[in-house]
């Protein structure tokens, strides 16, 4: 019975072309637009190499330090990396935790200066290394030991090497970072600006920098990230909960000033959402704002091509009060009209499918913006993992069913309780 369906669908398509490429191509753009959300969100909040671990991370980020005396004067900004050391790295029920200090553009260059560019560099801890999941080509990542001893290494992405020196190996050969002699020690893949946390061209052990960190202060604000890997979401909570008793016991100790976080770590989604250090980020109105863009979306391409099942439907009146003579159940007209109407919506879903990878791919800069983007100088870049994953597939099949049961859901339930008499007559009421 479906192959009928499917095979008398086929020829209404043919039968009036012009009206039949409207459908398909209306139904591909609003396919298409529902789409370039879904895969936006996805690349945002998915795990993807190097953050292969975002569904068990928690974020410090944006912090501020106000006065004892008048908590409403603030100094706002990252952490300074004391506060990491006496608040964060001490969780008994965190897996891993870790810092890094982002945003830094430095000169890289071979020694004689022959080559020489502007990068961005990330200087980091070692545990940073075992919470994000980078592709080393070679080499491989400097540790605590050599963190602590200040050790003049560096990690460098694939094109800082092949712009360096025209190769990935380059282990053991030497790059100035501004003018700063250091040792490559390992390469890695390119890391997409979408990887907010992990980004960078080069890695450095922070402690090579001592303009970037003291320990020996009572600073409260500084420009670390604070990178918490739990065992499993479950451990949320219990990180949260130590974390809050942490910074209680540090502002205790604190002569003049208190350090507030807003509500951090926070999840993923949270560190998305959070726009201060003032206030818990809001993370149902983030969802709901992605959600209430896919239903316009949905609504109304779905309100437009519902008129044009209809216009069908009114030439179909004397067929379908045929069926219903001989025996035809409303359930049974209500699915063939589903069904035929079905095929055109996936002919348009799988062309939206196509032209939303292509927005993606063209628009990238724009589409994926992020806050690192304004501050970096590397690309945006998508790979196919991040592409071509089951998941978006599978919102794609969603959509299509979805536009298809509101575009031709109305026209279709008219049409089942249409009387046989008024039917035959091809009269709408």
């Amino acid at each position: 019975m479906y192959k009928i369906y499917l095979k008398q669908a086929w020829a209404l398509l043919k039968e009036n072309k012009l009206l039949s490429g409207v459908s398909i191509f209306g139904t591909a753009l609003a396919i298409c637009m529902i789409m370039v959300i879904v895969i936006v969100w996805q690349m945002r909040t998915a795990n993807y190499s190097p953050e292969d671990y975002r569904d068990r991370m928690m974020y410090v980020s944006d912090t501020r330090a106000s006065y004892k005396e008048n908590e409403s004067y603030n100094d706002c900004y990252l952490l300074a990396s004391r506060v990491v050391k006496d608040c964060f790295y001490p969780l008994r029920s965190a897996e891993k935790v870790g810092m890094a200090y982002h945003g830094v553009q430095r000169l890289a260059a071979v020694v004689d200066h022959t080559v020489e560019f502007k990068c961005d560099v990330t200087f980091t801890d070692a545990a940073f290394w075992n919470i994000f999941n980078f592709r080393f080509l070679s080499g491989k990542p400097y540790g605590e030991e050599e963190v602590q001893s200040g050790i003049m290494d560096a990690v460098v992405s694939e094109s800082v090497a092949r712009r360096l020196y025209g190769t990935t190996g380059v282990v053991g050969r030497t790059v100035e970072i501004s003018y700063v002699p250091y040792t490559i020690r390992a390469v890695v893949r390119d890391v997409s600006l979408l990887a907010e946390s992990a980004y960078g061209d080069v890695w450095l052990p922070y402690t090579t920098d001592n303009s970037l960190y003291d320990d020996s202060s009572d600073r409260l604000i500084g420009g670390f990230r604070c990178y918490i890997l739990a065992s499993s979401s479950a451990d949320f909570g219990a990180i949260h909960s130590e974390a809050e008793a942490n910074i209680a016991r540090l502002n205790e100790s604190q002569s003049t000033h208190l350090l507030r976080i807003g509500g951090a770590p926070d999840t993923h989604l949270g560190d998305l959402a959070r726009e201060d250090a003032f206030s818990e980020p809001n993370v149902r109105e983030l969802v709901m704002k992605y959600v209430i863009i896919v239903l316009v979306l949905l609504l109304i391409p779905a309100i437009n091509m519902s008129g044009i099942t209809q216009s069908r439907m009114r030439k179909r009146m004397a067929e379908i009060g045929v069926r219903k003579a001989f025996g035809a159940t409303r359930s049974e007209l209500l699915t063939q009209v589903l069904y035929e109407n079905l095929l055109q919506t996936l002919l348009g879903g799988v062309l939206g499918l196509f032209f939303s990878y292509a927005s993606v791919l063209l628009l990238s800069d724009w589409l994926l913006d992020t806050g690192t983007a304004s501050m970096g100088i590397g690309r945006t870049f998508v790979n196919a993992e991040m592409m071509f994953n089951p998941v978006i597939f599978l919102y794609a099949f969603l959509a299509c069913l979805a536009l298809n049961l509101l575009s031709a859901g109305i026209p279709a339930w008219r049409a089942s309780r249409m009387r046989i008499i008024s039917a035959l007559n091809e009269n709408v009421h």
